[in-house]
């Protein structure tokens, strides 16, 4: 029941109804466009499921952003202290984390790094149209194009330059950005660092995507999630033992 209580105070957090009813009905529009315009959408609907590499790799590639994640965590529990009743809580907590991990690397990947990406791409493209693309002055293109994606890939350091800073492929930066923008909206309840951290926790998600593939943000995400909980954890038992 804890275990419950504790995905649905999650879900409550960051809005995941709001974000799980956009995966849906992204999910129609992508099923629509293939059928309408099928050129539209670059991606088959399972495209993105294809993986390579192993997990080995993964976490390998993502080296850095776990130790970012856990290092931080680990520098904001040295200077806080836990109530005492935190601490008596610190297996069970560390448990639902376990669960959580499990729901944010499945859920939060498979809206964010796929349906609701995917599903941007016939969208935008419709906006764009209507806001003077028919007259070949996209607003949305050249928002993209000359000011959001190069401001993007200088503050991702080149990772997504290939899409998210290429005119060629503008329609595909614009939809992993506008998805990705979700992502970090749904982590406003974690502050504004937290805010911040999500937006580009996310821009690496999209890199592992490309990379290896949609299995890999999965497992990734859940590890991230897990280190997170971890050093809660080893903070709370260690703040027991010494009569906290």
């Amino acid at each position: 029941m804890k275990i419950i209580t504790g995905l649905q105070d999650s879900l409550r957090a960051n809005g995941g109804g709001n974000w799980l009813r956009s995966a849906f009905w992204s999910l129609v529009i992508v099923l629509i466009a293939q059928q309408i315009a099928p050129r539209l959408v670059p991606f088959g609907v399972f495209d993105l499921w294809q993986t390579s590499g192993d997990y080995h790799q993964w976490l390998k590639t993502s080296t850095y952003v776990l130790l970012w994640g856990g290092g931080v965590t680990l520098l904001f529990s040295v200077f806080s202290r836990n109530t005492r009743a935190e601490n008596r809580a610190a297996e069970s907590d560390f448990i639902k984390g376990f669960f959580i991990s499990v729901w944010a690397g499945v859920a939060e990947e498979i809206c964010f790094r796929w349906l609701i990406f995917i599903g941007a791409i016939p969208v935008l493209a419709i906006l764009n149209w209507i806001f003077f693309g028919f007259a070949g002055l996209g607003l949305i293109e050249l928002l993209q194009v000359h000011i959001l994606g190069p401001i993007a890939n200088w503050a991702t350091l080149g990772l997504l330059e290939r899409y998210i800073d290429n005119p060629a492929n503008w329609l595909i930066g614009a939809a992993l950005m506008s998805s990705n923008s979700m992502f970090r909206n749904g982590h406003r309840y974690l502050g504004w660092f937290g805010f911040i951290n999500s937006w580009f926790i996310g821009m690496f998600m999209f890199y592992l995507l490309f990379k290896y593939g949609l299995v890999a943000c999965i497992v990734v995400h859940f590890v991230y999630d897990l280190l997170i909980f971890f050093v809660r954890y080893v903070d709370k038992f260690i703040e027991r033992s010494f009569g906290g």
